[in-house]
């Protein structure tokens, strides 16, 4: 498990300039734009409720007992809120200082494990990752689950790196596992789950002693059991109404069940450029050597086993969400930019028969170029056809998508300088600038967006609105963070039905959708409605105010 040395390290200031650039995307223009419903709200609501009221025991959605994840992130939220002040940028501020130190962590530990130019390609590659630049931004609980779940997993390598017990590297792996369940619950297994596996396909499972499980477990459950306690103890039926939900039913699939394929196919979009540049068995390598790599108990078996165990272990669940698979991001970097370093100080030259690296960049080039061309020109479809959304008047769909184009230049220039090795680390420069700025286009489209589609003008003509008033169905918390209340709601026809009843005078708030389902199933119910006023709302729906009729 020693370091290897690589002779052709990058320049400290191109280190330190791939790792400034990635850190400035994740707070570039954080706060321009409002929150995304309906999760940013909902977190944001709560924290808020929480920040407000001051109670940090028992989160609250609508004057009910919110239970639906441990209470880490809505402290972390709930204490900027109070510091920073009702604005859209406190909730993030959380999301965004993990998504950093997940940068941070992945740079430290590539740099001392594996060499400078793997840790500046590594923070590159997570930086430019979709889900990475989209998901780590938001209000939500999975940029702080990446960063303590991929704290644990340095940890660990750390603690067993040298064959014998690191009691600091130990308590730091423990403490990562007991933060992850603060933020996620059951998932605390997670990193103590991947090192097993890990040494069982290397023969070595003895080894797991070294992380003193029979210690680190029991104290890294005890603050999430503590707070599981008191949420039982609160408010029982609401509780276990919550474990059903959350948990139980993610494997049974009783509400819903995802296709198996969605958390692939979010793996292999949310993660480009690095899925482009893979070793897949059966695709560019053999499933013998794909078996050897993991059965080899060094560093990259470790990231590769980060990835695929928890990748498989997701798609199980019936309910499936892209930001499930976010923890993978980190692993996934460090196992790419291993690669990619060899081609680039020349190791690769020296690389014994049968363990070489295809050359990638061929697909990289492919991938690029299908996005470049692909979205300027859905784009123009969309303009022409008269489909664009009402907020990207004219042309300005097509200007958002212009970004795209540079980065698929840099990739023909990447593809064209490659053959020179002196020439390839240049030419991954060029690419992540490249990438930099399709970001920043991406970042000024999101403000222009949600300055459109944002649940703010919601909550003004709220405020503003003299009568009763009522939501139905909408499960759009953000109005009520924009609010600094919660508003009174309803889900069933009967319950608004009573409502309209006992307020002739009212105001009902639903989605069109809502509205078109009330009317098809309950028209009687319906036709007491005229619609008023409408917002448009992300995504792509509108938020109408309907006056009750007689």
């Amino acid at each position: 498990m020693q370091v290897t040395e690589r002779p052709h390290e990058p320049p400290r200031w191109a280190q330190w300039a791939v790792v400034l650039a990635s850190v400035m995307l994740v707070w570039h223009s954080l706060g321009n734009h409002s929150l995304f419903p309906p999760d940013e709200g909902r977190y944001a609501a709560v924290s808020g409720w929480m920040a407000e009221h001051g109670n940090w025991l028992q989160p609250l959605l609508r004057d009910r007992l919110h239970v639906t994840k441990p209470p880490l992130t809505y402290w972390a939220q709930a204490l900027s809120i109070r510091y920073f002040g009702h604005e859209d940028i406190s909730p993030r501020l959380p999301s965004a200082i993990a998504s950093t130190l997940t940068l941070l962590t992945l740079f430290v530990f590539a740099r001392r494990t594996a060499g400078a130019l793997v840790a500046m390609l590594a923070v590159g590659l997570l930086a430019v990752m979709p889900l990475f630049q989209i998901i780590g931004r938001l209000a939500i609980t999975d940029p702080m689950l990446t960063a303590w779940w991929w704290m644990a997993l340095c940890s660990a390598w750390l603690a067993m790196s040298n064959g014998r017990r690191h009691l600091g590297w130990i308590a730091a792996f423990w403490t990562s596992s007991a933060l992850v369940g603060l933020t996620k619950g059951p998932l605390l297994l997670a990193p103590i789950t991947i090192v097993a596996v890990w040494l069982v396909l290397a023969g070595r499972l003895r080894d797991l002693r070294l992380l003193m499980p029979l210690v680190g477990l029991p104290l890294a459950i005890a603050p999430l059991g503590f707070v599981a306690y008191g949420y039982w103890v609160t408010d029982p039926e609401r509780a276990l109404q919550v474990w059903n939900f959350e948990f139980v039913d993610r494997f049974t699939g009783v509400s819903m069940r995802d296709p198996w394929w969605l958390l692939f196919l979010a793996f292999f979009a949310g993660f480009f450029p690095a899925t482009t540049m893979l070793t897949l068995p059966w695709f560019n390598m053999t499933f013998a050597r794909a078996w050897a790599c993991l059965r080899a108990g060094d560093q990259r078996a470790l990231l590769l086993v980060a990835v695929i165990l928890p990748l498989l272990g997701f798609s199980i669940l019936s309910r499936k969400s892209p930001t499930y698979i976010l923890p993978l991001a980190p692993p996934l970097a460090m196992l790419v930019a291993g690669m990619l370093a060899r081609w680039v100080d020349g190791s690769m030259a020296d690389a014994p028969a049968g363990t070489k690296p295809p050359d990638v960049r061929h697909t990289t080039a492919i991938a690029m170029t299908g996005v470049g061309l692909l979205l300027p020109g859905a784009a123009v479809v969309l303009i022409l056809n008269g489909s664009a959304p009402a907020w990207a008047t004219g042309w300005t769909l097509l200007w958002l998508t212009l970004p795209v184009i540079p980065a698929m230049t840099a990739t023909w220039f990447m593809l064209a300088r490659w053959p020179m090795r002196e020439q390839r680390l240049p030419a991954l420069g060029v690419y992540f600038a490249a990438m930099v700025f399709v970001w920043i286009g991406f970042h000024h489209a999101e403000d222009v967006a949600m300055t459109a589609m944002g649940a703010r003008p919601v909550a003004q003509a709220v405020a503003a609105e003299t009568r009763p008033i009522i939501v139905y169905r909408l499960r759009n918390l953000t109005i009520d963070w924009y609010l600094g209340r919660w508003l009174d709601a309803v889900d069933g026809s009967k319950d608004l039905q009573a409502w309209i009843d006992a307020h002739p005078d009212g105001v009902v708030v639903a989605s069109d959708g809502d509205l078109a389902y009330l009317r098809s199933k309950f028209p009687d119910v319906a036709r007491r409605l005229e619609v008023r006023q409408e917002f448009d709302a992300w995504p792509l729906k509108k938020i109408v105010f309907c006056d009750v009729v007689r």
